[in-house]
């Protein structure tokens, strides 16, 4: 008994000891990439400009939602303007949030995944896969994205969840409270992911009243969170007695019910991000959710029949077998691997090799899938109902609350993009949503490898667990590692350095330059319909509240106030980037929307010239024309 006392302290070391190990190495990894890909994020086209203009207008006075037009919560955009009034406006400072928010959102994660009593080897596998996506070179990455609303809500939500999780575990007050906190500051960043902890954290107050039935403890966590909650509802009652609610509920936030964009664009682009309910499609998505399950429940049976028959007790054996087993999978994946070492040589033998070769893309389809597949949040569906139906016959405080907590945040959080949730897709926001449905998925994998694997003792099972999916963690690296080639040009700015397209590098200080020797009062340039960009870099501001003018932003009812800022600012210039909207439909500016704008610019000026192309350069070109107003008397 004294020596088992005795060694309790040196365990408890021990796994503090390797739990510090394993966030040294999360941190790491983070490093590397950001070093490998350091300045290959975003889109100068897309976006990534309001992520500059924005807080660039907040400090010269300009009000959110007033002055300034914006979709999401006030916190993201209020925060950077902070970090650019202590250290400057400049790309690194948001460089640094943004790694700085990927960092946070791995570690939370890998905390998440600890509570859940999982070997550290599989806490590090969700963390390692949201890395591994989170630097990809376009507007969905986590250091330069689309929106940092998105990506500092995803760290709060990820944050917000984990305290839920302590709450589950020991019913502390303060985590609750933490919690509560968390979920305001989400809500002031972006409202689905603020919904998703909102719903959260009724359920958390809702299940433990129905399993302690103490009235009490209801009224002291309710007030516990509405404490936590009151900044947020104070921060929107400033602005709603400020600019109205109308303003800000409509006229800005665009996803709101009812608004123009809700009734014109949002049926495309939403089933284009992925809620879609086509039935071919749904069941595709649920057959290759059944076909990655049995996959993992065959590779861990007959791994654990192997070490079983063989008597094998080796860490060392049973990991390489484990591993060996998928390595023709990672070369299937990969399709210059597949082609070359797989399919190549039995192209000698096997006769028909037209056959052979038409199959290998729909191989590579299905091993890709095994790997994260794309009924992935359907696997979330299930979990959440397994864990509800188990939770309603034990009806106990603990880890049936954390599985359903867990399954309510993952559902909503990623219900958008249900059917869109595999990394690197280009208009899909999937690293924003898919850490927390793939969390329940490697729970999944892991429960299946060890119902395989049962036969084995407990400590070869734990090992069979860990080299798996370490094989998976690599597969993931394989089919998902970012690559930063994809934008070859370096761009050097006064504001800082980021890599490009080889003809916006080209045209885009030509651009600049001419918009900051034809301006007379830095508010006359209009540029349409993206990006904000070229106003912080020629250091000018957008002629109206509008910066951007995308379909959608602005109903036809306001297109004439539009107009009027724009002819009381004395717009000398316009500037139109021929862009393509594909995530919109087969419209362009002037044609499907902002059509009286269009015909206003039109009607009174005049084209002068254009940027662009550059030859040589992929399909799209990048043009942007310039039309210059048509009584502009020389010289002015």
């Amino acid at each position: 008994m004294i020596q088992s006392h005795a060694s309790q302290p040196a365990e408890i070391g021990n796994t503090r000891t390797a739990e510090w190990f394993a966030r040294a190495v999360i941190v790491s990894v983070a490093g590397a990439l950001a070093w490998y890909t350091w300045g290959h994020w975003g889109d100068f086209q897309i976006d990534n400009g309001r992520e500059i203009y924005v807080p660039a207008a907040i400090l010269k006075g300009k009000l959110l939602f007033r002055d300034i037009w914006y979709m999401y919560g006030p916190l993201a955009p209020y925060l950077k303007a902070l970090l650019f009034r202590i250290f400057g406006v400049h790309l690194t400072v948001l460089f640094t949030l943004g790694l700085t928010l990927t960092i946070g959102t791995a570690l939370v994660t890998f905390e998440i995944a600890r509570q859940f009593n999982w070997g550290l080897v599989t806490s590090m596998v969700p963390s390692l896969f949201f890395l591994v996506e989170a630097f990809y070179p376009f507007i969905r990455n986590f250091v330069f994205p689309y929106s940092y609303a998105a990506s500092l809500a995803s760290f709060l939500g990820m944050a917000c969840l984990y305290f839920v999780i302590r709450h589950a575990s020991d019913m502390g007050t303060q985590h609750l409270g933490f919690a509560a906190v968390l979920a305001g500051l989400v809500v002031l960043t972006k409202q689905e992911v603020g919904f998703a902890c909102l719903v959260l954290l009724s359920f958390e107050v809702l299940a433990l009243y129905l399993i302690q039935r103490s009235r009490r403890q209801l009224f002291e966590n309710i007030a516990v969170c509405c404490a936590g909650l009151s900044p947020a509802l104070a921060g929107y009652g400033w602005f709603v007695w400020k600019v109205s609610a109308r303003t800000l509920f409509f006229d800005n936030w665009i996803s709101t019910p009812g608004t123009y964009f809700m009734r014109t664009f949002s049926k495309t682009t939403l089933a284009e991000q992925g809620l879609r309910f086509v039935p071919s499609e749904l069941l595709q998505a649920v057959e290759y959710a059944l076909l990655a399950m049995a996959f993992w429940w065959l590779i861990a049976s007959l791994n654990a029949m192997a070490i079983q028959k063989l008597q094998s007790k080796s860490r060392l054996w049973v990991a390489a077998l484990a591993l060996g087993n998928l390595v023709p999978v990672a070369i299937i994946v990969y399709p210059v691997w597949g082609l070359k070492l797989l399919f190549d040589p039995l192209l000698k033998f096997v006769p028909s090799q037209l056959f052979l070769a038409s199959i290998a893309p729909e191989v590579q389809t299905i091993a890709s899938q095994i790997i994260f597949p794309k009924g992935i949040f359907f696997l979330g569906v299930f979990f959440l109902i397994y864990a509800v139906w188990k939770l309603w016959r034990t009806r106990k405080w603990g880890a049936e609350i954390q599985g359903v907590a867990l399954g309510i945040y993952a559902i909503l959080d990623s219900v958008r993009q249900m059917m869109e949730l595999r990394p690197n897709n280009i208009y899909k926001c999937a690293v924003f949503f898919n850490v927390p449905v793939f969390l329940i998925f490697v729970i999944l994998v892991d429960r299946t490898i060890r119902w395989a694997g049962r036969s084995l003792d407990a400590r070869r099972r734990d090992f069979l667990v860990g080299s798996l999916l370490s094989a998976e963690t690599v597969l993931l690296f394989v089919i998902f590692f970012p690559h930063p080639e994809s934008l070859p040009a370096k761009f050097t700015t006064d504001f800082g350095t980021f890599y490009t397209s080889r003809d916006i590098a080209i045209l885009a200080p030509q651009i600049i330059s001419f918009m900051k020797t034809h301006t007379k009062n830095r508010k006359d340039i209009l540029v349409l319909p993206e990006p904000p960009t070229y106003y912080v870099l020629a250091g000018m501001e957008a002629p109206t509240r509008w910066y951007s003018l995308m379909p959608g932003y602005l109903g036809p009812e306001q297109e004439p106030e539009f107009i009027k800022e724009a002819v009381s600012n004395q717009v000398r210039y316009v500037l139109i980037a021929h862009r393509s909207m594909p995530e919109y439909g087969p419209i362009h500016f002037g044609v499907g929307y902002a059509e009286s704008i269009y015909r206003w610019i039109m009607a009174n000026y005049t084209k002068a010239g254009q940027f662009g192309p550059v030859p040589g350069e992929p399909y799209p070109p990048y043009i942007v024309s310039i039309y210059e107003k048509k009584d502009l008397a020389p010289g002015l």
